[in-house]
């Protein structure tokens, strides 16, 4: 079991993405090149609604061809930031999404969560653009997101920019954030990219 940590700011405002980049880099904190990834998030649920009764959120997430499974509980944002549990599990051989499926039903129980029988709820396509960034004893990872929500054949467009934590003590993550924060100049955010779709599949659904 792993613990994410992450801050998240609003991201939709023109230059925002351009403002996060310049207090980054009038922050003292060692950068490493911009990586380009091209992501797509399907996210699912049981017919009977048993993550969303969990307050799981589950995906399979295609990365550069890459397939893996992921959960996370949600967890609300406050202040910016979010903690959450997260699993991930590695989905191999697969070229895409009735595939990796398919090898969740063949698994059956995976965490003690019933994967047998999935159904797509939405989709996110993200081109992401990641930064490790290293800050005293602390590393961490900066995604800028331009993403597009699918939701019942509908499309919204949804920016937002995430700071992960991957090695060093939570306090000076905590710091580096707000230093940011007051640099940038940016909104944190109050709901996820993911809260937005699940609140437009749970608005769409009722029309």
């Amino acid at each position: 079991m792993s613990t994410e940590i992450e801050f998240k700011w609003e991201a939709n405002r023109p230059r925002a993405f351009y403002k996060m980049q310049r207090a980054v880099f009038s922050s003292g904190v060692h950068v490493l090149p911009v990586q380009n990834l091209k992501i797509t998030d399907t996210y699912l649920d049981t017919p009977m609604c048993d993550f969303e009764k969990q307050q799981i959120a589950f995906r399979v997430r295609n990365t550069n061809q890459n397939w893996e499974a992921t959960f996370k509980t949600r967890t609300e944002i406050v202040h910016g930031k979010a903690v959450r549990r997260e699993e991930t599990l590695k989905i191999p051989g697969v070229k895409n999404l009735t595939q990796a499926l398919e090898f969740l039903r063949r698994k059956k129980m995976w965490k003690d969560l019933c994967v047998e029988n999935l159904q797509p709820l939405f989709v996110l396509k993200n081109q992401r653009q990641i930064q490790e960034i290293a800050w005293q004893k602390m590393q961490a990872e900066l995604a800028f997101d331009t993403c597009e929500i699918l939701v019942h054949g509908r499309r919204v467009y949804f920016k937002e920019i995430e700071l992960e934590l991957k090695k060093g003590a939570a306090m000076e993550f905590e710091k580096l954030a707000a230093q940011l924060t007051y640099a940038s100049g940016l909104r944190q955010a109050r709901i996820s990219k993911v809260k937005t779709a699940l609140s437009l599949l749970n608005l769409w659904s009722e029309k």
